[in-house]
């Protein structure tokens, strides 16, 4: 293909100064030139047809290229994205006690809302069995807590998020570690939540203040939550009306309506 460009670009300059001559001929005497320009279209014709051909070709051709590096460049932006991410979560390894733990990076790639069949507010992970994930356990942003894992395939799982009817988590708050618990409801006769929040429930008289970072407690074998992950902070505090045990209201960290990379909380001696 390549040694037929020089002899197609020869070909159309001479082309060009034939048909220049036959205008200087043209102007000079009128009609003279009628032969000349009807050899010139004749001969000029084919090639003109090759030429643009070549031409819708090449731009064709150039124009796949510029296809392939758009969709390259965004791949590599993809790329660049998920590594932010990837150091988010990175940096947030706080909570991993000094390298007895280890974070595998997933995407949430399906969810579930609370009134489908399956039950439960869960979102499925594009990391399984294979991966090394099990039953039990803690997912993570990089803000803190996410949930944890309740079922696994080959290459999937499902997480039960922090918010689920059915999670109910132990947790420390405040500047001295106060004991107490998380849940989504509140006990009768607490005012009403907003979405998205939880409660805390101290454990016997512990004051809670409104600011107290929430993180948990931990599970035997950090299953299924892990210790010191961050949960939330308490947003307000409840009238005290004698109860025992002081309740509050907790914001939790992780949105887990715009979830997208997060992290199965491994051991730290698994492969």
């Amino acid at each position: 293909m390549q040694p037929r460009r020089p002899l197609l670009r020869l070909t159309a300059v001479v082309l060009t100064l034939l048909t220049a001559g036959a205008l200087v001929v043209d102007l000079a005497r009128p009609g003279t030139s009628d032969p000349v320009r009807a050899a010139v279209a004749t001969v000029a014709a084919p090639v003109q047809s090759t030429l643009t051909r070549w031409d819708d070709g090449r731009v064709a051709e150039l124009t796949a290229q510029r296809d392939r590096l758009a969709l390259e460049v965004a791949g590599l932006r993809a790329q660049l994205r998920g590594q932010d991410q990837l150091d988010d979560l990175s940096r947030s390894a706080g909570w991993d006690l000094g390298g007895k733990h280890r974070l595998l990076p997933a995407r949430v790639v399906a969810f579930a809302p609370p009134t489908s069949p399956v039950g439960g507010r869960m979102v499925t992970i594009d990391r399984g069995e294979e991966e090394g994930v099990r039953e039990d356990l803690t997912v993570v942003a990089a803000q803190g807590l996410v949930g944890r894992v309740v079922r696994t395939a080959a290459h999937s799982a499902d997480v039960l998020l922090l918010g689920d009817p059915d999670a109910v988590v132990a947790v420390r708050f405040g500047a001295r570690g106060a004991l107490g618990s998380v849940a989504v409801a509140p006990e009768p006769g607490l005012p009403p939540r907003r979405s998205g929040q939880l409660t805390l429930t101290a454990l016997g008289d512990s004051t809670v203040s409104v600011g107290d970072e929430v993180s948990t407690l931990g599970s035997p074998d950090d299953r299924p939550y892990a210790a010191r992950v961050p949960l939330g902070t308490v947003t307000s505090v409840d009238p005290d009306r004698g109860r025992l045990g002081r309740t509050a209201v907790v914001t939790p960290h992780v949105d887990g309506d715009t979830l997208d990379l997060v992290a199965v909380v491994l051991d730290g001696q698994e492969p």
